[in-house]
C-alpha cells in the first residue's frame, strides 16, 4: 500500500479541466443548532467508543480563533466548553453537502461523494485529489480556512471535534492542559512535555499512564490528542488488567474491524481501508497483520518510557497538519487559478511547483518557530538549534523568511499563469 505523508496541499493531475468563471464566493451555509454533549458512560475496560457520536466532551473554552471556517469557526471567537468530541470518522458527503463541497473549490461536488467510514485525514487527501484543489488551505485575504474541519479540528453548527485542538494549545509549560473528558479518563492536548519537546507514546485507544496537571504525583490513565488517526480516541482504556490496550484488543471490540477491506482508486493509486475500524497499528493501518504500537513495549521497560522527541514524529498514513504546515493562498483563488483550472501544471512545470510548495511550507514552519521562540523568551532568547541568539538576528531571519516566501509565492503564481495560458492555447 502506498504511503501518504500528510494532507495533500497541491495536487497535480495529468488531465486539465477548465470549469470557467472566477473563484467561487463563499455561500451562506445553514448549520443546525448546538446540542448538549453527553460524555458516554464507561462500564468496562477496555470498551468500544461510538463511531458517529460523542466519544467525550470538552471541559474548557478554547483560545481565540485565528481563522473563519464555514459557519462553525469565526476569527476572534472561541469554541464553547461542553462541545462534542467525536472519533476519526465522518458520515460522508452526498447531495445535501454539495454547497459545502463547491465552496471548497470543487467544480463537480459529486466526485467527493461517499457514505463515510473513512478518517478525516484520508477524506481530506481524497478531496484534494479528486477535486484538484489545495486542501486544506488558508486564504490570507479573508482569514478563511478551507477544510473538511476548521483550523481547530471541528465543524458544523452542532460543533464537534474530530482532532486537531490547536486552538487549545498555549505552546508553553510542560504537559498539555486538560481539554476534555472521555468515559472515565481525561483528554489532554498533544504534548507530554512542551518545554522538553516530547510527544507521548500512546496505546491503541489513544491513552497511556503518566502524571498530569490534575494528578501531579500519581500516574493515571489519560488520553492525548494526536496527529495520526484515531486523532482523539479509538476506544476506552485501560486494558482489563489495568495496562495499555493493544491493537488486537482494540479491534476485538468492533465487528467493523473484521469486515471486508474497502478498495478505491484516486490520485493514480489504489487505496485500501477498513471502514469504521478505529484501531490503527504502528504503520497507521487499521486492517491486516498487526504491527504493534510502540507504547506497549516502551511501557513494559523498567522504568517505563512514556514519551519520545517530537522531532522524531513521522506521519504513518494520513495525518492532521499543524497550522504552520497548511498552504497559504494570497490571491483569493480558492485553490484554483483565476480561470478556475482543476489541476495546476503541465509538463515541465510539475516539478517546479512541487518543489516550491515544499519550500513554502518549510519556510512557513521556520518563521512560525522563530516567532514562537521570540514570544517565549521576550528580550532574552534561549538558543534552539537553527535559531539566532539576538534580537537583530531574529529580525534578519524573519525578513529572510518573508522575502523567500514572497519569492516562492511569485513562482507558484507564474506557474499557474503558464498553465492557464497553455490550456487557453489548446482551446483555440
Amino acid at each position: 500500500m502506498p504511503t501518504r505523508d500528510r494532507f495533500v496541499t497541491v495536487v497535480v493531475v495529468a488531465v486539465v479541466v477548465v470549469v470557467g468563471g472566477a473563484a467561487m464566493a463563499h455561500p451562506a451555509l445553514a448549520q443546525p443548532g448546538q446540542q448538549a454533549c453527553s460524555n458516554p458512560t464507561q462500564t468496562s475496560n477496555p470498551q468500544a467508543a461510538a463511531l458517529r457520536n460523542d466519544v467525550g466532551c470538552t471541559t474548557v473554552v478554547s483560545e481565540q480563533l485565528s481563522y473563519n471556517h464555514e459557519r462553525s469557526e469565526t476569527v476572534g471567537g472561541t469554541i464553547a466548553s461542553n462541545s462534542h468530541i467525536y472519533g476519526p470518522f465522518d458520515a460522508g458527503f452526498m447531495e445535501p453537502q454539495n454547497d459545502i463541497i463547491t465552496a471548497w473549490g470543487c467544480s463537480d461536488p459529486s466526485v467527493a461523494h461517499g457514505n463515510g467510514g473513512y478518517d478525516l485525514a484520508y477524506e481530506t487527501n481524497k478531496v484534494a485529489s479528486v477535486c484538484g484543489i489545495s486542501f486544506p488551505r488558508i486564504e490570507s485575504s479573508t482569514n478563511e480556512y478551507y477544510g473538511i474541519v476548521g483550523a481547530c479540528g471541528g465543524h458544523t453548527g452542532d460543533y464537534h471535534f474530530h482532532g486537531g485542538f490547536e486552538c487549545f494549545e498555549t505552546n508553553s509549560g510542560t504537559h498539555s492542559k486538560k481539554v476534555g473528558v472521555a468515559g472515565n479518563a481525561n483528554v489532554y492536548g498533544r504534548w507530554e512535555d512542551y518545554t522538553a519537546n516530547k510527544y507521548p507514546y500512546l496505546d491503541a485507544c489513544g491513552g497511556h499512564f503518566g502524571l498530569t496537571p490534575e494528578s501531579p504525583s500519581t500516574a493515571v490513565y489519560h488520553y492525548h490528542i494526536q496527529r495520526d488517526p484515531p486523532f482523539t480516541i479509538g476506544c476506552y482504556g485501560p486494558s482489563s488488567s489495568n495496562g495499555l490496550v493493544s491493537v488486537s484488543d482494540c479491534r476485538a471490540l468492533y465487528s467493523e474491524c473484521s469486515g471486508t477491506v474497502a478498495t478505491e482508486t484516486w490520485g493514480g493509486e489504489t487505496h485500501t481501508y477498513m471502514k469504521d475500524c478505529p484501531c490503527f497499528d504502528a504503520n497507521g493501518l487499521n486492517y491486516g497483520t498487526i504491527t504493534e504500537v510502540p507504547a506497549i513495549a516502551k511501557y513494559a521497560l523498567t522504568p517505563p518510557v512514556i514519551s519520545y522527541d517530537a522531532s522524531d514524529w513521522k506521519c504513518k498514513t494520513n495525518c492532521i497538519p499543524l497550522l504552520s504546515e497548511t498552504m497559504v493562498e494570497s490571491d483569493g483563488s480558492s485553490g484554483l487559478s483565476t480561470g478556475a483550472i482543476v489541476g495546476i501544471v503541465i509538463g515541465s512545470t510539475l516539478a517546479g511547483v512541487g518543489i516550491t510548495v515544499c519550500a513554502h511550507r518549510n519556510y512557513a514552519k521556520r518563521l512560525n518557530r522563530i516567532r514562537r521562540v521570540m514570544a517565549e523568551n521576550a528580550g532574552a532568547p534561549q538558543r534552539l538549534p537553527g535559531t539566532p541568539t539576538t534580537a537583530r538576528g531574529f529580525a534578519r531571519e524573519i525578513e529572510k523568511a518573508r522575502r523567500k516566501n514572497e519569492k516562492i509565492s511569485k513562482k507558484i503564481r507564474r506557474a499557474r499563469e503558464r498553465a492557464e495560458r497553455e490550456v487557453q492555447g489548446e482551446q483555440v
